[in-house]
């Protein structure tokens, strides 16, 4: 105990001892009420690709430090050198821990392109959540994909960060989810950074959401025709079909994981992804 006190007072520190076992800062609910201030006050975003077909970027667990980000580097560099139309999605735990925000700048750079974001919980540890807002304004969002006037694909972004979307979040997603449903997407894909379904105990309490919660929104996406739900948190790679619902859980970025990794899809008629690795040293 007293070796975990001291490194969570470290400079570098990833243990926020509270914030494991409680939130310390704002609670989901909060997140989610300012997010959707914000969603209110600029709109619905709706990309145009200018084209039917087009390539996403997908990463996770990055985990930067002031010392550690060559995989996230790598990971940028490669979007910025592919061929429009593209978009990029990062599944949170950007970073690792306390005073490592100004360390994403490339990401930023970034974010004013077309880059999407969903908090994990190393991204609101230690009462970062303003933080984490005065960069990405929003932790809970929609935008969609078309050509020209014609509808490609939707896309939801949750905030998982406390291991539970709460009782607002989840309302709002039925909801949508009931809506956009009728108007035509060809896939919906939902976005967010815990993962559904829990393979061992690397994460301990913060593994994955309540079996109870797990099930209600299994339901739901299934209901609703979703077919892929990204996530990270793990840092190991892992695919569940459920009720015809794809749970994609990706590999870690962070520069120190083994099996790192990140995803590019294919977006079309169909969708395929395959995996890349990270150059070793």
């Amino acid at each position: 105990m007293l070796a975990l006190l001291l490194s969570a007072c470290s400079e570098e520190s990833t243990l926020d001892i509270a914030g494991m076992f409680s939130p310390n800062g704002e609670v989901v609910n909060t997140r989610f009420e300012q997010s959707m201030a914000y969603n209110d006050s600029v709109g619905d975003i709706h990309l145009d690709m200018h084209a039917d077909n087009y390539t996403i970027y997908v990463c996770s667990d990055s985990h930067i430090t002031r010392k550690t980000h060559k995989n996230l580097d790598y990971f940028i560099a490669q979007y910025n050198a592919a061929a429009a139309p593209k978009l990029a999605i990062h599944l949170g735990d950007l970073i690792d821990a306390q005073n490592n925000y100004p360390c994403a700048d490339s990401v930023l750079n970034l974010a004013n392109d077309k880059l999407f974001i969903t908090p994990g919980n190393h991204d609101v540890y230690f009462k970062q959540w303003p933080i984490y807002r005065s960069y990405f304004n929003t932790s809970v969002y929609w935008f969609d994909t078309k050509n020209g006037t014609k509808k490609l694909d939707l896309f939801i972004c949750l905030d998982s960060a406390d291991g539970t979307l709460g009782t607002k979040q989840t309302d709002w997603l039925r909801k949508l989810l009931a809506v956009k449903s009728q108007e035509g997407y060809r896939r919906i894909i939902v976005f967010t950074h815990t993962h559904f379904w829990k393979l061992d105990d690397s994460q301990g309490h913060t593994s994955n959401m309540s079996i109870e919660e797990t099930y209600e929104l299994a339901s739901l996406l299934s209901q609703y025709n979703v077919e892929f739900v990204w996530s990270g948190h793990q840092h190991a790679r892992q695919s569940v079909i459920f009720k015809g619902v794809n749970y994609l859980v990706l590999d870690a970025t962070k520069d120190t994981e083994n099996g790192q990794s990140y995803m590019k899809v294919e977006m079309g008629e169909s969708l395929i992804y395959h995996f890349i690795d990270y150059p070793k040293e």
